[in-house]
């Protein structure tokens, strides 16, 4: 099991917060698990407009090359999308 894929569970469990508001400790949970990772988040739309239905990102890479993330868009109604495992790509033998 990647590391993304355990936290995706805790992460899911746990509610949809935005991490950028904090550290929350759901994600001291997973530092106290040994899960080390990296906080990354990002904006997908035009860069040289102000796009209120653009999307943002965030991610959680970890050092087993797995991601967890999600999205939220300006005009989403729902909120953040679930936590989603991204395992890395494993090399053809």
């Amino acid at each position: 099991m990647f590391d993304a894929e355990a936290a995706v569970t805790l992460l899911n469990n746990w509610g949809h917060e935005a991490l950028a508001e904090g550290w929350p400790v759901c994600l001291e949970i997973l530092q106290e698990g040994n899960l080390a990772f990296t906080h990354e988040q990002g904006y997908i739309g035009e860069r040289s407009i102000f796009d209120a239905k653009a999307c943002h990102a965030e991610s959680l890479r970890f050092c087993d090359g797995s991601r967890a993330v999600r999205l939220i868009s300006g005009d989403s109604a729902g909120g953040w999308t679930r936590w989603t495992a991204l395992l890395p790509v494993q090399p053809l033998q």
